[in-house]
Parts: structure tokens; C-alpha cells; sequence
């Protein structure tokens, strides 16, 4: 009889163990596609105030902080003119010594320079957007993104090639990829503006983790939203472990869903807290 007490004693500890085992690979799994989406975010916010700032729709002028309605009131925007004529030119964004709240739970301090060879609507000009002193959240970024005009596509559309190098906080990020102007090229309004990105990276950790990702549906860029409204991105981490991110059907909301582990999980962009849904 103990015997028998002592075999069930040991698969119940067993399968507790094997419990807790999945639900700590679940936590692991979740928290590296976390890591991911908010390495995107971050990105993403570099890229849509140099975007406010350049396209031609701050053409003149200086100390234009936060007038336009997508930068806050503690940005000061300056903009010289090395050479004397239109281009090329350097547009400054200060965001000050102490962190400046850009949007709920997001904060910006120092410098973001956004260099620009010549008017993005011309063929081959640059824009590259590089950091001095800067923080995002109190992570300290490094790097540089690059923007290249490729021309026009056979759909009418302007296009952008994008190089990426950013180290921000204690993970670094290379990516590539494309960059569509599909709506509001003709207008001076930078709210109007919506992308269409594809392309991929590799995000590495600073406990070893490698991450790569790939968009396999186009990402919808709409500014006036402020998020990714729809697309779709794969996610595989130490070439093994697989995630799939969806960031919806064009709705404009803060959420996105992971799907990760036959499990789908519910992801708020703002605070990158997640709650599962199925």
C-alpha cells in the first residue's frame, strides 16, 4: 500500500513539474515576441517623427515644436542648411534633458538628427536619421535608419529603400526592406500620410537570444492612427521557436494579436501587456 501512495505521490509531483515546465516555455516564448514587438515599436516611433519633419511638409522655418500636432510641446525642431541652399539639410529634434512624454507610457530625451540629401520625392535621395544623447523609455539608442528613394513603382507609387542599424536599451537591430508612399503624397497634411512596409531584421538579445523576423503581408503605416492597423509578421527565435503577429484587419486600435504555442494572445502596443484570448 505505501508503495502505491508513494508511485501516485511521484507522477502527481511529475506532472506538477511538467506543469509548471510548459507554462515557464510559454512565459519564455511569449515574453521573446514581446521583446520583438516592442523593439518594433521603438523603431517605428524614430521613423514617424523624421517622417513629420521631412517628406517637404517642414519646409521652413525654425523652433516648430510640436506645431504640426504629431510632435509634443517639449519638441523643439531646428533646421540648418550647411551649404547655404535647400539641400542638403539637417533637421534637429530636442526633446530636452528630461524624459518628454510623446504619448501615454512612451518617453523621449535627446537629440534625434534627420540628414537629408536632397527632396525625398527625387531619385536616389537620402534621408538618415542618426541619436545624440538619446533615450526612448530610459533605453539609450544608438545606429542610424536609412532611407533611399528608389523611384516611382509600377503602380504609381513612390518607394523607399530602408537599412537599419539601432542599437536601443540592451538588444540590437538590423533590418532591411521597402517602404510605399500609397496615400498622401499630394497634400501637405502629415496626418494623411499611409505606408505599406515590408521586409525583415534580426533583433539580437543580450542573453543571447536571436531574433529574426519577416512580414509575409504587407504592414499598414497610417499616421493619422498612429499604429500599424493591419499586416502580418513571422517571428522565429534561435531558429527554432516560431510566432505569428497580427496586427489586424485595417481597425485602428492599439492592439495586436500573437499567435504562439497553439495559444493567441491578445498585445497592447501601448504598455506591451498581454492577456490570452484563446
Amino acid at each position: 500500500m505505501k508503495t502505491k501512495y508513494l508511485v501516485l505521490a511521484i507522477s502527481i509531483l511529475f506532472l506538477g513539474i511538467t506543469s509548471c515546465n510548459k507554462e515557464a516555455n510559454e512565459d519564455a516564448d511569449i515574453s521573446k515576441s514581446i521583446a520583438d514587438v516592442e523593439a518594433n515599436v521603438y523603431s517605428d516611433e524614430f521613423e514617424k517623427s523624421a517622417d513629420v519633419v521631412s517628406f517637404d511638409k517642414l519646409s521652413s522655418g525654425n523652433n516648430q515644436n510640436g506645431q504640426n500636432g504629431q510632435l509634443p510641446l517639449c519638441a523643439v525642431v531646428t533646421i540648418d542648411y550647411p551649404e547655404g541652399a535647400p539641400f542638403p539639410k539637417v533637421i534637429t529634434i530636442d526633446y530636452g534633458d528630461v524624459n518628454c512624454e510623446v504619448r501615454p507610457n512612451l518617453y523621449k530625451r535627446g537629440k534625434e538628427i534627420i540628414s537629408i540629401s536632397d527632396s525625398l520625392v527625387n531619385l536616389d535621395a537620402e534621408r538618415t536619421l542618426t541619436f545624440e544623447n538619446y533615450f526612448i523609455n530610459d533605453n539609450e539608442v544608438f545606429g542610424y535608419k536609412k532611407l533611399t528613394n528608389t523611384g516611382v513603382n509600377e503602380d504609381g507609387f513612390m518607394t523607399y529603400s530602408i537599412d537599419n542599424d539601432l542599437s536601443i536599451g540592451e538588444w540590437t537591430r538590423v533590418s532591411v526592406g521597402t517602404k510605399i508612399w500609397i496615400e498622401g503624397f499630394d497634400t501637405m497634411d502629415p496626418h494623411d500620410n499611409v505606408f505599406l512596409l515590408d521586409g525583415s531584421s534580426l533583433t539580437s538579445l543580450a542573453d543571447g537570444t536571436s531574433i529574426s523576423r519577416t512580414i509575409t503581408q504587407s504592414l499598414r503605416v497610417d499616421r493619422l492612427c498612429g499604429y500599424i492597423t493591419e499586416g502580418i509578421v513571422s517571428i522565429v527565435w534561435n531558429d527554432s521557436n516560431t510566432a505569428i503577429l497580427d496586427y489586424g484587419d485595417g481597425s485602428c486600435d492599439n492592439l495586436a494579436i500573437i499567435f504562439v504555442n497553439d495559444q493567441e494572445f491578445e498585445i497592447n502596443l501601448h504598455h506591451f501587456g498581454t492577456r490570452r484570448t484563446h
